[in-house]
């Protein structure tokens, strides 16, 4: 296995990203194809998709699995791996790691068994399946469809470490190999904000009042009753799903005071939407749906005033933020706004912020080692950096 050449920074400059960044194939329809750490958060979110895709899967490599067969795939232990994997001609092995050990682990594996291995996400782009809402060859696309723009972004972004995550996020769009982010990767536990000592996002004070839009089951509620030992003023959260609503309501028994729930999605009108009901984290308004029949709110409907808000939602983040732009001029909130479900979707955010925010700084932090978790962190120039405290 050949390492590929990884690159400090990305070329502006370059007069096309498509020329600058060739794809080579690896052919993955036409090889024998085994899954090293299919058992693995990816390996069961896109491996099922691949062996739909690739009807020449052999096995799927993995020792912490417990199945003899995954997806319908024999599963192999990665001694099997090391003894068999070298008698198939041909073969590659297709790489889900998460994290640096299984990063290390995989392409030790891999170079023990003598086989060719590649980042899982060049199977999504030869196999035509998206890496969230969109395809990998389509992020690509639309990528080097706004080359100058995003030249302009990175110029408009606060810290080093911002324009080194901006660099190290277009690089996976353009080459497909996740280990562009390594450098620049952002601990989940400070996604958002953070509960411990670290300047890496934001810290929540004792008089936040805070929207959660796109609040799922609760979980950054939890995380902001912990980071502020419940010396908060108020939360409000904001969940359309019905399914996920239920489980969010399991939060009235902690009574938390301050604490107000909303049936509801965050939009640039209030009234009614069509929704997407699938009890996940993927649910997610649907415009094209026929029955508009989940209720939808303006931020400026809801609340009378806000200091921080959050919000995930599956790439309306910006409708959502049209919706907000009394509060935003009014009160000046610090904002984590997600902004990688769809190609264009960190620059729509950055021209919008730059409407009804323009004195804002902006950073940005990425915290997975996939497409997943770019977020802006957004706050009024006069407060104090990331730690906004």
């Amino acid at each position: 296995m050949k390492d590929l050449p990884l690159s400090s920074s990305l070329n502006y400059a370059a007069q096309s990203w498509a020329d600058a960044y060739p794809l080579s194939g690896h052919g993955i329809r036409d090889r024998p194809v085994l899954l090293m750490g299919g058992g693995s958060y990816y390996g069961r979110l896109f491996g099922p998709q691949i062996v739909a895709r690739c009807s020449n899967v052999i096995a799927v490599a993995d020792d912490q699995a417990t199945e003899s067969n995954l997806y319908g795939i024999p599963r192999w232990s990665f001694e099997e791996f090391r003894q068999r994997a070298p008698s198939i001609p041909n073969a590659i092995a297709l790489d889900f790691w998460t994290g640096p050990l299984g990063e290390a682990t995989l392409r030790k594996l891999a170079l023990d068994g003598k086989i060719e291995s590649a980042d899982f996400v060049v199977a999504l782009a030869e196999l035509d399946l998206p890496t969230v809402y969109q395809t990998a060859q389509d992020m690509r696309a639309r990528t080097i469809a706004r080359q100058a723009e995003w030249a302009r972004f990175r110029s408009e972004l606060a810290d080093e470490r911002s324009r080194r995550t901006l660099d190290a996020i277009l690089l996976l769009r353009l080459t497909m190999n996740r280990r562009h982010l390594r450098p620049v990767h952002a601990s989940m536990e400070d996604e958002y904000f953070s509960l411990y000592d670290t300047d890496a996002t934001f810290h929540l004070r004792d008089d936040e009042i805070v929207c959660d839009a796109g609040a799922y089951v609760g979980t950054t509620v939890r995380k902001v009753v912990a980071a502020t030992g419940g010396r908060f003023r108020a939360i409000h959260a904001f969940e359309p799903d019905r399914e996920n609503f239920g489980k969010l309501r399991d939060l009235d028994l902690m009574r938390i005071q301050g604490l107000t729930l909303h049936n509801a999605a965050v939009g640039d009108y209030t009234g009614k939407i069509s929704f997407l009901q699938t009890g996940t984290m993927g649910s997610h308004v649907d415009e094209s749906g026929i029955d508009g029949d989940t209720a939808v709110t303006r931020i400026d409907d809801a609340m009378e005033a806000v200091t921080f808000i959050k919000m995930d939602l599956e790439g309306f983040e910006a409708r959502a933020l049209s919706g907000a732009e009394n509060l935003l001029r009014k009160c000046r909130p610090r904002m984590a706004i997600t902004g990688y479900h769809y190609a264009d979707d960190l620059l729509d955010l950055w021209a919008l912020l730059k409407r009804l925010a323009p004195d804002y700084i902006l950073r940005l932090r990425h915290h997975s080692s996939f497409y997943y978790d770019s977020i802006i962190y957004a706050h009024p120039r006069e407060t104090s950096g990331n730690r906004a405290n």
